[in-house]
């Protein structure tokens, strides 16, 4: 039971990461120190929930995005456009995300 809970408390721990990672991009929170810190914690918090396989979408994406972030300075900022693929990238994960929920209890 204990797993249970733990795995429930993971999952709630990346829906906050999720929520608060779109939301700050929508507050135009867009310089790499803003965003890097918020995608890190996303990708932790994903890594620590085992039914998700290594391979899933929003681990590979936020890899991607970490991996480019770090190649800029922490005060360089996103470009309208690599903000609006970011939010779609984080939408699109948290919809999978979601969506490979239900069969984790089967």
């Amino acid at each position: 039971m204990a797993s249970t809970s733990s795995s429930a408390s993971v999952v709630a721990e990346c829906v906050q990461n999720f929520i608060t990672s779109m939301d700050s991009l929508k507050l135009n929170m867009v310089a790499v120190d803003q965003v890097y810190p918020l995608l890190s914690d996303l990708s932790a918090s994903l890594q620590k929930l085992s039914i998700l396989p290594p391979d899933f979408e929003g681990k590979m994406k936020m890899k991607e995005w970490l991996l480019r972030l770090s190649k800029m300075g922490a005060s360089d900022e996103l470009t309208e456009q690599q903000a609006r693929q970011l939010h779609f990238d984080l939408e699109s994960s948290y919809n999978s995300f979601m969506a490979a929920l239900p069969s984790a209890g089967n």
